[in-house]
């Protein structure tokens, strides 16, 4: 398995298509174009992960699908790329029938209004955004209610920028205890969102820290190896995160190009 997707999925889509499209896929050179960007985000990660002294296939790559239609997401889940995040409720749920033939794996990456949580717990078996106790209540409260149950990321906010959701890397660890009598959710692990940076300086520490956490959680007894996933980095610095410890990185605009505006 590389780096970046799950090899269940055959990757006959390798090859070229001719022809025209189909109704509801993408034209054959705009789909080749997305499969040529995903094998070299995957090329690309995999020498990341090897350069930083783990097995290639260390890190998945989620393909962050915001504001993307279903037909290029499906071009991505046939090539074997079978992990999406959605920011918003409304698309996660939006896009769920169209992709509901393909087998794949959803998670809700964008913050979640407690009276969204309802429709995102009938889509996404993840949750990367949990911030407080409150929200985790009412998750679990519904999960009760359907007898169901879902696993969850806890969102810091190392990068401290009052525009962004996340505990504060102090508090972490209290609410980390306080989550663990929740017995419908399962922690894998810790995400982040890093400081917009253009240079290394700027953008290593806000991960180094969530890997710093991390250690120290662990060290504290407050995590068990089975919560330690690292979900940070996106297109324009995934490889930085990996280096420092990334087991998961988002990529949006370095497989499906330029976001194109929302409706």
């Amino acid at each position: 398995m590389s780096a970046s997707h799950d090899s269940t999925e055959p990757r006959s889509s390798t090859e070229p298509h001719t022809g025209a499209a189909s109704p509801g896929s993408l034209a054959p050179e705009e789909a080749t174009a997305v499969r040529a960007r995903l094998d070299e985000v995957a090329e690309r990660a995999a020498a990341a992960a090897e350069s930083a002294g783990r097995p290639a296939d260390s890190v998945r790559i989620m393909l962050a699908t915001k504001t993307q239609s279903a037909e290029r997401i499906r071009t991505a889940l046939t090539h074997g790329f079978t992990l999406i995040g959605e920011n918003r409720v409304q698309e996660l749920t939006g896009k769920a029938e169209a992709l509901a033939d393909i087998p794949h794996e959803t998670h809700l990456i964008g913050p979640l209004q407690k009276n969204k949580v309802n429709h995102a717990l009938r889509v996404a078996t993840c949750i990367q955004s949990i911030d407080s106790l409150e929200l985790a209540q009412r998750i679990q409260r519904r999960l009760e209610t359907t007898e169901a149950r879902v696993e969850y990321f806890v969102q810091v906010n190392t990068s401290r920028e009052d525009s962004k959701s996340g505990v504060a890397p102090e508090a972490a660890g209290e609410l980390i205890g306080a989550l663990q009598g929740l017995d419908r959710m399962r922690m894998r692990g810790l995400m982040t969102i890093g400081l917009p940076g253009s240079t290394e300086a700027e953008i290593r520490p806000s991960y180094r820290e969530l890997t710093g956490l991390r250690t120290a959680l662990l060290e504290q007894g407050i995590i068990d190896e089975t919560m330690t996933e690292l979900s940070m980095g996106m297109s324009n610095d995934f490889e930085l995160a990996i280096d420092e410890g990334a087991t998961m990185v988002r990529i949006g605009s370095s497989v499906f190009g330029a976001r194109p505006a929302a409706d």
